[in-house]
């Protein structure tokens, strides 16, 4: 198998994809921070007019959420996933969260 990726001049993709998705984890929280900070702006313009308990609540939990990723994220820099299968748990929480945070972020703009 590798014999004929090799004759097909693809021996440096297996690699690249590796390193790839070993990053990922970290790639998708990064993300999440960027979603959680889109969350915060538009949750504090609406703290500033509305000022009730649920936009303070909402704040709080954009804040506790943003918190937890970039803490992981100094995490996965500092401990990267070794191998795929380490990658992949995290990936997979990660993922989830993007796109509940990208769904609650594109509710929220409306």
């Amino acid at each position: 198998m590798f014999m004929d990726l090799n004759l097909l001049g693809f021996s440096n993709v297996l690699p690249s994809l590796f390193i790839l998705v070993k990053s990922s984890p970290l790639i998708t929280s990064v993300a999440n921070i960027c979603l959680l900070i889109g969350m915060l702006y538009v949750y504090l313009e609406r703290y500033q007019k509305v000022k009730s308990k649920f936009t303070t609540t909402l704040v709080l939990f954009s804040l506790l959420f943003l918190i937890q990723n970039i803490i992981f994220s100094v995490y996965l820099i500092y401990y990267p996933p070794v191998t795929i299968e380490a990658a992949a748990l995290p990936l997979i929480f990660l993922g989830l969260e993007f796109a509940a945070l990208a769904l609650l972020l594109m509710i929220t703009r409306e």
